[in-house]
C-alpha cells in the first residue's frame, strides 16, 4: 500500500501557457481496466497535497512512482 501526493503539471513550454486544476485522474491497473480517482474537493487536486487514495495494485504503483505529477509520501 502507498498514498501520493499531487505535485502539479510539468511545464510544457510552448504548448499550454497555463494549466487548469487537475480534477481526475486514471490510473491503469494489472487487469486491463483504469482506477478513475477523482479530486478530494472542488476546485482539483491541491499541490502538495495528499490524493486521498491508498493504491495497492503493482502497475498502478509503478505507473504513480514513474508519473512526475506525484510523489510517494513515506
Amino acid at each position: 500500500m502507498a498514498r501520493f501526493k499531487y505535485l502539479g503539471e510539468p511545464s510544457r513550454p510552448g504548448f499550454v501557457v497555463t494549466y487548469g486544476p487537475s480534477t481526475q485522474i486514471r490510473v491503469p491497473q494489472q487487469d486491463g481496466t483504469k482506477n478513475v480517482i477523482n479530486a478530494p474537493g472542488p476546485g482539483g487536486f491541491v499541490i502538495g497535497a495528499d490524493i486521498g487514495v491508498e493504491i495497492t495494485d503493482p502497475m498502478s504503483l509503478r505507473y504513480l512512482r514513474a508519473d512526475t505529477r506525484f510523489q510517494e509520501i513515506v
